[in-house]
Parts: C-alpha cells; structure tokens; sequence
C-alpha cells in the first residue's frame, strides 16, 4: 500500500499545473528523463533509423524530425512519410518520359527508356528516343569523293551509329566510347588537312571534308561522358560542351581555343524546347592547317572552325552567333567573315554573316545560320575590281551616246543649211 500511495502522488504532482514547479506534461516530440529534470528533446532518428525507409535520410530537429529523399524517391505524404519510388514512366506531366518512339520501364529510384529500331538514346538510357539516320556516314560512292583515310572513319561512325539505332551492324561489332571516337575523328582530320594543303585545295573534296567532320561530331557529342571534353591534336582543335538536363538548360554558352571564340546560348544550341530530348551540347571545332580551300585566289585571313549546336534547325537561328576570330596576321585589313556554302562544288559565302567589328588583330562576326566559317582576305578588292568594268562599261556608253548625238546634231544642221541655201539660189537668178 506504500508503494501504491507513492505512485499516487507522483502522478499528482505531475498533474499539477503550478508555477515554478515541474510542467505537468511535456509536448509532443519531448519527454522525461528523470524526475525534475525537465523535457528532452527525442531524436527520433536515432530511435528508428529507419524512420524515413531505406532510401532516406533522417533530419533531427526540436520536438520533430524531417526526412530527405535520394534522387528518383520522394515523399508520399509530409515531411515525415518515408521515401518511396517515384514511377518516373506514369509521373504527372511526364506522359512520355521516353518519347512517343520509346517504352519506359520504371526501376527502384531510377527508369530506363528502350527505343523502337531506327531510334536511340545515345546511350544515356534517360533521355528521349531521338531518330538517327545512319545514311549520312556510309562510305564514299565516287573516286572524286573519296579521301585517303575517309572511308576507314566513316564505317567506324556508320556502325557506331547501326548499334545506336538497334539496327544490326557489323558481324562482331564492339562499342566505342564517344571519347574514343572523338579522339579518331580528330586524329583522321590532321591527315586530311595536310593531305589538303599538298593538293592545292578542291572545292569537292573540301566539301566533303568539312560535311562529314560536321556530321561526325554531331553522331560523336551525344555520347561524351563529360560535360567538357576538349581535343588539342597538331593541326585540330576541338571543344564540345554537353548539358544532360530534365528541362532544358538556360544561359549562356562560351567555348574559346587558342584562334577563336564562339559566344551563343543555351536557348539557341537546344531550339524549340517541345522537342528537348534531354540535352544539349554546343561544338567548335577549329583546323589548323586548312590553309587552301579553293584553288582561287581568295586567301584566308584565319583559321577555319566548324560550328554545330544540338538544335536540328540551324539555317535561320533565332538569335545569330558571335565568333571572334584572331588574324593570322596582325597587317590583315578589311577582313570579310564567310562560311563555306555547299552550292554547286562548294564556295565561300557572305550571306548571313556580317562583320561587327574588326581592327588589326581581331573580327567578330554575328551569323545567322551554322557551318564552317573563316575570314576572307582579298575578296573587298575583287568587288571593287569587279564594279570597274561596270564604270568603264557606263562610261563608254555614255561617251558613245554623245558622240551618236553629235553626229545627228551635225547632220542636221547640214541639212537646214543646204535646204537654206537651195531655196535662196532661184530667187537669186530671177532677179539677174
């Protein structure tokens, strides 16, 4: 009974609601360790360290505790519920997670996409099902078209491209890293440029050239692993920037070499945003040694770069790109910004590009489209020759105008006075 009454009151105190003694309850999330010793905080994380699941983690905090989620889990409730897998394949707003080409199948924390044939992933199994046309990278058809080393390359890329595309390949076909690849295209590239230069340049063959290097590196920019991968052979400079984002990247976008400068952004690089396949990559590619394109006399005053962004439309960009380029020669003047066209056997151009500024070291150039692009040294002159048979051809007209019209004068007047005089002569003899 003694035990009993102590218990009683214990319990009376600690029901009693009197200042300056011990708080007749403790909130929730505290509790009692010893008699007057007050409230505690619980950690309840400590308690349960599973009090968030397996894929948590647990935040203690005054009178609570918060959980935290890896990636691909969230909470299905409030702060405190534990992490569970977030199914990315039937997520709102997220109807096709792998693109209309593609089936998604939803894993502990993570999802992978599976393309139909004819589409890939690049092998980041999630992004977007992107079609992929490997007819670009079969080997050259024609002996005028084919450069030494080319075709070596190009079956590299084409069955690179069939394994992308879950089509069938080459019997025994092993994967390549983009890395790898990249290293390749770069490596084949110094061999052409030189092999170029000892020709004296053809306007097929440079076509050729700068197309499939373009194409190459578009296949090969996917699959970096790194957001930065930077090439720097003897003769090929190259930097390609990958973004691998569930929304599309913003901002900004810089790739520098030792010649030039390509400023863009990201909005530009990735185009119309409905089509986002899950990222973006910018590329600058600049030739050392490509000093002779044409056989013609036009001379470049820089070195020649190749410019391709993720974005398919690029024959009228939204905002126009800036390349700042470095004179070969710091007594170049009146310098011309030019891409190559690929009208006819292939030519340089001026159309969408103009010269923002330029002065004895430097151009920039704003374009409104994408290729390969160079300065031009030379070419204000061939204009100015070529408006001088124009002048001459005015001039002369004018000059045989004036002498046509002095002619007719003169014969006029021959006629009025032989008319004045003829009328005179019979009134003459009639008075003699």
């Amino acid at each position: 009974m003694g035990v009993n009454l102590c218990f009683w009151i214990l319990g009376l105190y600690l029901a009693l609601p009197l200042e300056g003694i011990y708080p007749p309850l403790c909130q929730t999330g505290y509790k009692i360790t010893m008699i007057g010793s007050g409230c505690y905080d619980i950690d309840e994380c400590g308690e349960d360290r599973h009090i968030c699941g397996a894929w948590g983690t647990c935040h203690n905090m005054k009178g609570s505790y918060w959980c935290s989620c890896l990636q691909g889990f969230h909470q299905d409730g409030n702060i405190r519920s534990k992490c569970v897998d977030v199914n990315e394949c039937i997520g709102a707003g997220n109807k096709y997670p792998c693109g209309e080409n593609g089936s998604c199948f939803n894993l502990e924390g993570s999802y992978r996409c599976h393309c139909t044939p004819g589409f890939t992933t690049y092998g980041n199994n999630q992004t977007k099902c992107q079609e992929l046309n490997c007819d670009p990278y079969a080997t050259q058809s024609t002996p005028e078209q084919t450069l030494p080393g080319f075709d070596s390359l190009l079956s590299l890329l084409r069955n690179n491209c069939l394994v992308l595309s879950n089509s069938s390949g080459l019997a025994g076909a092993t994967e390549m890293t983009g890395e790898a690849l990249l290293t390749v295209l770069a490596n084949v590239t110094d061999v052409l440029q030189l092999q170029s230069n000892s020709q004296g340049g053809n306007s097929g063959k440079v076509t050729t050239l700068l197309r499939t290097v373009e194409n190459s590196i578009r296949l090969i920019a996917p699959q970096l692993r790194e957001n930065v991968s930077r090439i720097n052979t003897s003769h090929t400079e190259v930097e390609v920037v990958v973004r691998r984002d569930r929304t599309p990247p913003r901002g900004p976008v810089r790739l520098t070499n030792e010649n030039i400068q390509l400023d863009t952004t990201w909005e530009t690089a990735i185009g119309d945003d409905t089509n986002y396949p899950g990222f973006g990559f910018a590329i600058l590619l600049s030739y050392k040694s490509l000093q002779t394109l044409t056989n013609s006399s036009e001379q470049l005053s820089s070195r020649v770069v190749t410019v391709s962004v993720s974005n398919p439309n690029t024959t009228n960009l939204s905002e126009p790109i800036i390349l700042t380029f470095n004179h070969l020669k710091s007594s170049d003047v009146n310098t011309t910004c030019v891409y190559w066209s690929e009208d006819g056997e292939g030519a340089w151009s001026i159309q969408g590009c103009t010269s923002v500024m330029s002065n004895s070291t430097q151009t920039v150039c704003s374009c409104t489209h994408l290729s390969s692009f160079a300065l031009l040294r030379g070419i204000q002159e061939n204009k100015k020759y070529g408006q001088l048979p124009l002048v001459m051809w005015v001039g002369a007209s004018v000059a045989l105008a004036c002498a046509v019209l002095s002619l007719l004068m003169t014969l006029w007047c021959r006629f009025i006075s032989k008319k004045r005089n003829g009328g005179s002569r019979p009134e003459q003899h009639f008075k003699l």
